[in-house]
């Protein structure tokens, strides 16, 4: 899948699981979360995957479903959503993010790829 379609993907999806919460339902196919600073806000989609993405400069970093991981920069955010406080792990399906003071760490257990996004740096692995 192109990154910016999976980027748009993430946004538009993350946007109307804001607008729409009980659309989604409590084991809904979406989920939409931030780091306690807020700079870090997080958008999974069931079947597409996980992204998150840096307020203070852009940075984007996005795990497809059974793929890869990549970064990138946009000029597209993320809404903000419950907080995961640090320490915390957000589990759904295969995917695993745990939010510290360092950054955000999101990863499948499935495919082992993920990804590390905090305010200064991004990468895949």
């Amino acid at each position: 899948m192109r990154l910016g379609r999976f980027i748009a993907m993430l946004a538009v999806t993350a946007g109307v699981a804001v607008a729409l919460p009980a659309a989604a339902g409590a084991q809904g196919s979406s989920d939409v979360f931030q780091s306690p600073s807020g700079n870090i806000r997080c958008a999974y989609v069931d079947q597409v995957g996980i992204g998150c993405y840096t307020r203070n400069n852009g940075r984007m970093a996005m795990l497809e479903s059974f793929g890869e991981a990549y970064v990138a920069r946009t000029r597209s955010g993320l809404p903000g959503g419950r907080v995961l406080g640090y320490g915390r792990t957000w589990r759904r399906s295969t995917f695993r993010c745990h939010s510290s003071t360092a950054g955000m760490d999101c990863w499948s257990t499935y495919t082992g790829n993920g990804f590390f996004i905090n305010r200064s740096t991004a990468y895949a692995y």
